[in-house]
C-alpha cells in the first residue's frame, strides 16, 4: 500500500511515549499532538494514505489513542477498519470519536456518506454488551469494551438549542433512556450526532 510520511512521524512512533492517531484530520486536528492521517494532502495531514487499504505502516499495539471525528461513516468497509484500529492499539487504549447519528437529516445532503450509525453500531466490535438489544457476535473477533456513548442533540438554529440541551440531559440519563429515544423519538427529534469511546480489552 502506497502512503507519504510527510513529517517522518513513522520513525519517531517506538520513541515517543504516548501515541496518538487521529484519523481524517482534514485541514484541522481535533487533537493538535496527535499525528494526522488523511486520504487528500491538507496542512494538518502527518501521513497521506488511504486507511481503507489498511494500516500496515503501523505497528500492532503502538497506538495509545486513536481519534476519528466525523471520519467513519465516509467509508465502504467500517469492519475493516475497526479490525486495523483493533490491531495497531495497545491493551486498554482508547478508539474516541464522533460519527452522525442517523435521524440527522444532514447526513443525507453529504454524498460522501456512505454508512448510517446508531446506538447499536459500535455494539458489533464488542462481546459485553451494554444495551437491551443484543447484537450478533459473530461477525468478528473483535473485543472493545464501550465505555462511553453520547447522543448530541444539536441544530445550527440557536433557539431550538435551548430545547435540545434538555432532550440530551434526559436522553443520556441511561442506555436505557438512550434505546427508548431510538426507538421512540427518532423519527420525531433528530440528534446531530453520537459521541463514543472504546477500549481495547
Amino acid at each position: 500500500m502506497a502512503y507519504v510520511d510527510k513529517r517522518d512521524v513513522l520513525a519517531r512512533i517506538g520513541t515517543m511515549q504516548y501515541v496518538m492517531i487521529e484519523l481524517g484530520c482534514g485541514n484541522n486536528k481535533m487533537k493538535a499532538e496527535a499525528i494526522g492521517i488523511d486520504l487528500v494532502d491538507q496542512p494538518a495531514v502527518d501521513i497521506i494514505a488511504n486507511v481503507e487499504d489498511g494500516m500496515p505502516f503501523l505497528p500492532d499495539a503502538s497506538v495509545d489513542e486513536l481519534h476519528s471525528y466525523h471520519f467513519l461513516e465516509h467509508l465502504e468497509d467500517t469492519g475493516r477498519l475497526m479490525a486495523e484500529i483493533y490491531r495497531v492499539l495497545k491493551p486498554g487504549g482508547k478508539c474516541i470519536g464522533a460519527v452522525p447519528h442517523f435521524s440527522n437529516p444532514y447526513y443525507f445532503s453529504d454524498y460522501t456518506h456512505r454508512r448510517f450509525f446508531g446506538l447499536y453500531s459500535f455494539s458489533y466490535f464488542t462481546k459485553k454488551q451494554t444495551f437491551i438489544r443484543k447484537v450478533p457476535g459473530f461477525y468478528n473477533d473483535l473485543d472493545f469494551r464501550l465505555k462511553r456513548m453520547k447522543l448530541v442533540f444539536y441544530s445550527p438554529f440557536k433557539i431550538i438549542n435551548v430545547f435540545r440541551k434538555i432532550y440530551s440531559l434526559i436522553f443520556n440519563l441511561s442506555p436505557f433512556m438512550q434505546e427508548m429515544y431510538e426507538s421512540t423519538f427518532s423519527n420525531i427529534l433528530p440528534v446531530h450526532e453520537m459521541v463514543f469511546e472504546l477500549e481495547k480489552v
